[in-house]
């Protein structure tokens, strides 16, 4: 009975990593060797062929390599597969003539040669296109016309192609031999070779069929009318989506067994026979690569693999060896493919934005579309896709909003490489849909969602910091495609690019060519869900495109750009007109600076918030100064070093939260932030440290937020804030490093920062109850947000007030000792000594006028420091008129400094005490000659708490007081008026002075 066959199928696409399994069985005992120099006697044997018969009785093989059809991405007019059952060639005697005849008896034990099932597995890239032509049902294919006989009732159509099977006798004196050419009444012997006839049900049409459930395809025949043979196909998409079917047969009955079966598939034909106009040419396609087969010897290789009934495979085909048949010629020269050049390669993109509002939450569609040309159009397919960039419009970025809830799905999870339906990715890593359309499958028949991928790098650059993993299948159709996305973001724009590429391991050829499965698609569609929002749309009205590079397989290397249709947004979520460039978008933040109490000279919690609306310049800059007064408490917090920081800035945001970089005795407080477009920001909780001098500031600070959320870590957004301080007011002007609107490749979308400046006895008052202001401006990212000289600038003026000034008290005490010369003509040193109460309003002014006894000595002013001088710290020496020093309690150590005279706008030069420790401290002190004597006054001292303060003055040659009378005569007075920072006065119209020596003096006497 004639029941062998093989068939050249199937469908598909895909991508995915194969396992290679290469199974130690029984194959090479079913069939005949295989030639290290292929010959049309070799026991497996496969190709495409511009003709199968090319003459009579010379079949198309590596005998006739002439004959194989080498186009790439071509439409073969035939495509054949052959096995040849291990036989003996020798002679037989047709009985009782007794003639002579050439045998092929089959080895011994038959059973052990009998094929239970096969499976052939076809290279990668050639594909058979079941959708081609129309199909038979599998109701009308088994027609039964009488009991055990069928005869299928498809149309011509549905014909794909023909199974020609030899038989071969497997007992002698049993089948009668044809007459002619023999005298009647004799049999012939055990081995006899009958070839394929239609006449005896082994020549015999091939049908396109209706799959069953879970095949991407089904073709069938039915041999000698009795024997229904299914070609079940199967796509190997855990691997690298080639096609493959399995037959399996029935057991052989004595007196025939096969000893040869070639399936012929039409190519071209198929479908469209004779007269009828059925297929559309595409039934089968070549590859649509050129590689050389040296390089690659097993890339175009198709493989058997074969179980018998004497040696059945419990794990077939698992078990049984695979036989490869190269394409090659008669002397073993593996065959190239060409026309590669000539391969058509046409892709598109289109991308619709799912949203008409700028700056916010987005639902893009993108669609990756390919041609695919019936033969009617070209003699060669589409190319297939071997690599695919598509980057998005810029603007439309990662929304940290959609890291909300989010989870990623694993490598593990995925499945990508296993053969199972059921991948285990969480459902909360679902973020969008996926749709392909691939012809060799009906429309529609590819469905499923797009999940976020584990993260594996903190480089946004890498592609492997955002990860996107496509799935669509059809457990109906028996394929399921899984392909793994590679999400690269600018770090300075945070602009998107996914790219598509894969390295695949062959089941048999082993590691192939870099790139996507070798399948055509003519729409691969990716829609994110807008609910999940995780992309956010474009910032302007403008004109948004999305462009590509795409590269085929037919011509490595060769990238295809490609842009899409324009979109243009319409709306603007703050209101009014969409603004068209980066420079027309607002930007009117918001901005508060308070005190949880505004009690004059208590501590405490200095709260600030900064907010803006979607569609609004990104914040980038903040530069205020604080109110008078409104200072804080340096002493005892030490800083946290520059090491640390930097260890902050290399840390992971989850070994941040871990294990802080900064230590906590540094620790001011905290700072939260709202980030993402949409109703539901994300909020993330950062600290905020003392750190030391920056960027010519003092002191600095340090705010360091892991950016963790969801199954994201970028590290942490760690933003330096220099704190000046004004050195003659003491006011605090807080200016930020540049604000990143893009972190780690996402866009920030800042809506909201919150600094909590919350420690202990950290943040002071004023003890001023004077109206005032945080007052400054908040920068925009403008026309560009990656270039400060293209920020807009915001002004800010937040009022602040501290109250029940006038309930603290103001008493200070101040002395002043003169030293040295007490007579006429002499020039003495001075000290005074200022202490302040604690608790007490802080000194406003203090005016000092000396009796006439001390007249400024004006012949001793000299040298002064000029502004440049002061400001750069190279005062001259000469300009030295004494020092001072300074203890406050917001200060570990005191200030300490030197006292010059400087260039000022009055009429003599100006007195400054320039003080210097953790901050610098100026005291400027008017100086004038009053009726002969010598006035300071200091009118503009910082509302800052001081305990102590120690001024020397020198004497002699650098002295600016001179005596114009011997002091020692009479007690020396001057005139003291002191007044507090909440208004209240200390006056002392007969302030004593102490004049050094003048006791012995009178003693003396």
């Amino acid at each position: 009975m004639a029941k062998r066959s093989i068939a050249v199928l199937l469908v598909c696409l895909g991508a995915l990593l194969a396992m290679p399994v290469l199974a130690q069985a029984n194959s090479t005992d079913i069939i005949e060797p295989q030639s290290k120099k292929p010959t049309a006697k070799d026991g497996w044997q496969a190709g495409t062929c511009t003709v199968d018969e090319p003459a009579p009785g010379v079949k198309c093989s590596p005998a006739t390599p002439g004959i194989f059809f080498k186009l790439a991405a071509g439409h073969p007019p035939v495509g054949f597969t052959q096995y040849i059952i291990k036989h003996e060639n020798t002679t037989g005697k047709v009985e009782p003539a007794g003639i002579t005849i050439p045998t092929s008896p089959i080895n011994e034990p038959l059973e052990d040669r009998d094929v239970k099932t096969l499976r052939v597995d076809l290279p990668p890239g050639l594909t058979v296109n079941p959708e081609a032509t129309p199909k038979c049902s599998v109701e009308d294919f088994e027609h039964e016309v009488a009991p055990g006989i069928f005869v299928p009732a498809c149309a011509e159509d549905t014909q794909v192609g023909i199974e020609e099977v030899t038989l071969v006798t497997t007992v002698g004196g049993v089948v009668p031999a044809p007459s002619p050419p023999f005298p009647p009444g004799n049999t012939l012997p055990k081995g006899t070779v009958i070839p394929p006839s239609p006449a005896t049900g082994t020549k015999i049409p091939v049908f396109n069929l209706e799959p069953k459930a879970g095949e991407p395809a089904l073709f069938g025949f039915i041999a000698a009318g009795k024997e229904i043979v299914y070609l079940e196909t199967e796509v190997s998409w855990e691997s690298d989506f080639h096609e493959s079917f399995r037959i399996r047969l029935g057991e052989s009955e004595p007196p025939f067994a096969t000893l040869k079966s070639r399936l012929i598939n039409f190519g071209q034909e198929a479908g469209n026979l004779g007269t009828i106009d059925g297929g559309n040419g595409t039934y089968i396609n070549n590859p649509t690569t050129c590689f050389d087969p040296n390089q690659f010897p097993s890339l175009y290789s198709t493989w058997f693999r074969a179980e018998s009934f004497g040696q059945p495979d419990a794990e077939f085909p698992f078990g049984s060896t695979a036989i490869e048949a190269k394409v090659a010629d008669d002397e073993g020269h593996l065959i190239q493919q060409e026309g590669c050049d000539t391969v058509p390669f046409d892709p598109s993109v289109a991308v619709d934005p799912g949203t008409a509002a700028i700056d916010s939450p987005a639902g893009p569609t993108v669609d990756t579309i390919l041609e695919y040309l019936t033969g009617a159009e070209s003699d060669q397919q589409e190319s297939h896709l071997r690599r695919a960039e598509e980057t998005l419009p810029q603007g439309m970025g990662l929304n940290p909003a959609g890291a909300q809830g989010l989870q990623a799905c694993t490598d593990a999870q995925f499945k990508k490489g296993v053969r199972t339906f059921a991948n285990e990715c969480p459902a909360a890593s679902v973020i969008g849909t996926a749709e392909i359309e691939t012809p060799p499958l009906p429309v529609g028949a590819l469905k499923g969602d797009v999940y976020v991928g584990e993260q594996k790098s903190m480089d946004p650059t890498s592609g492997e910091e955002f990860r996107i993993l496509v799935e669509a299948k059809s457990e109906e159709r028996g394929i399921d495609v899984r392909l793994v996305g590679q999400v690269k973001a600018d770090p300075a724009t945070g602009q998107l690019t996914a790219v598509f590429n894969e390295q695949q391991v062959g089941q048999f050829a082993g590691k192939l060519p870099e790139g996507l499965p070798q399948v055509p698609f003519t729409s691969v569609k990716l829609h994110f869900d807008k609910s999940k929002a995780v992309l956010t749309s474009p910032p302007t009205c403008s004109a948004a495109v999305t462009t590509g590079k795409m590269e085929p397989w037919a011509q490595p290397g060769q990238q295809v750009s490609v842009s899409s249709k324009a979109f243009t947004l319409s709306t603007d979520p703050s209101g009014g007109t969409c603004p068209k460039t980066m420079a027309e978008r607002k930007f009117a933040p918001s901005y508060k600076a308070k005190t949880d109490s505004t009690k004059a000279g208590s501590y405490s919690p200095l709260r600030v918030h900064i907010g803006r609306s979607d569609g609004q310049q990104e914040l980038k800059l903040v530069d205020v100064t604080l109110p008078k007064g409104l200072t804080g408490k340096l002493a005892g917090i030490p800083y946290c070093p520059e090491t640390a920081i930097a260890a902050a800035v290399g840390n992971s945001g989850k070994a941040e939260l871990a294990s802080p970089s900064c230590s906590g005795n540094s620790l001011l407080g905290s700072v939260a932030t709202a980030s993402g477009t949409g109703a539901n920001p994300l909020k993330l909780d950062g600290k905020v440290y003392l750190a030391g001098p920056y960027k010519n500031a003092p002191i600095s600070l340090v705010t360091i937020t892991p950016a963790v959320a969801g199954p994201f870590d970028l590290g942490n957004v760690v933003v330096r804030v220099a704190l000046n301080v004004n050195p003659e007011t003491a006011e605090i002007n807080p200016v930020s490093d540049v604000i990143p609107d893009v972190f780690g490749g996402v866009k920030l979308d800042l809506r909201s920062i919150d600094f909590n400046i919350d420690r202990n006895q950290f943040s002071l008052n004023p003890t001023n109850c004077n109206a005032d202001a945080t007052v400054g401006t908040l920068g925009g990212g403008g026309a560009d947000p990656t270039n400060p000289a293209a920020f807009s600038s915001y002004a800010v003026n937040d009022p602040f007030q501290a109250t029940v000034c006038d309930k603290l008290g103001f008493k200070p005490t101040l002395k002043v000792k003169l030293s040295g010369p007490t007579t006429r003509a002499k020039n003495p040193s001075l000290k005074a000594v200022l202490t302040a109460r604690k608790g007490d309003a802080n000194i406003a002014s203090t005016a000092l006028t000396m009796p006439h006894s001390l007249f400024l000595d004006q012949s001793h002013i000299g040298t002064v420091c000029t502004r440049p001088q002061l400001a750069s710290h190279t005062c001259p020496k000469a300009s030295v008129y004494g020092s001072a020093e300074a203890k406050s309690p917001l200060l570990s150590e005191k200030l300490k400094g030197k006292v010059f005279l400087v260039s000022s706008s009055h009429k003599l030069p100006d007195l400054l005490v320039d003080m210097r420790g953790q901050v610098e401290i100026y005291l400027r002190g008017v100086i004038s000659s009053q009726h002969g004597g010598l006035k300071t006054v200091f009118s503009n001292v910082p509302d800052v708490p001081v305990s102590r303060f120690v001024l020397n003055m020198k004497g002699g040659k650098k002295s600016l007081l001179v005596n114009s009378t011997n002091t020692c005569a009479k007690t020396q007075r001057a005139v003291l008026k002191m007044k507090g920072q909440n208004g209240k006065k200390k006056n002392n119209n007969k302030f004593k002075l102490s004049i050094a020596g003048c006791g012995k003096h009178k003693k003396n006497k």
